[in-house]
């Protein structure tokens, strides 16, 4: 009956996952063909740049719940946080800082904006999202 249960929690969380991934990237696909070209760039470039960010930390979420169950005090892991956290951060805030920054030129933000193709931007931000959560940790 455990596995049962398991399985049908899992189950769950992975529909819940691919529904949210699904809905988080077609909203703006949606949005910007209502309104043509006329969709606020900035409100569409803040959308790109926080989803992944958010998905990262829902694949860390089960299981900070199950850490969190165990009373105990918390700590930041800031190791983790600054050797994985702030190198994803900047290569997912690439794009936003190189159009709002543009008297400073930032190291690797001209690749990352010329190759909007390339994944990177989505899958630092997914990663960083999750070293936010996983930096936490029980002392």
């Amino acid at each position: 009956m455990k596995s049962v249960k398991r399985f049908a929690v899992y189950f769950s969380l992975t529909i819940g996952f691919l529904t949210l991934v699904f809905w988080g990237y077609k909203i703006p696909l949606n949005i910007k063909e209502k309104l043509m070209f006329n969709a606020p760039l900035e409100l569409l470039t803040i959308y790109s740049i926080v989803l992944p960010i958010l998905i990262g930390m829902i694949l860390r979420l089960p299981t900070l719940i199950k850490e969190i169950k165990e009373k105990k005090k918390w700590a930041i892991d800031w190791v983790k946080l600054c050797a994985i956290g702030i190198p994803t951060l900047y290569i997912s805030q690439a794009s936003f800082l190189y159009f709002y920054l543009p008297s400073v030129t930032l190291p690797f933000s001209v690749m990352l904006v010329r190759n909007p193709d390339m994944p990177l931007t989505t899958i630092s931000g997914m990663i960083f999202g999750y070293i936010v959560l996983d930096s936490l940790k029980k002392s």
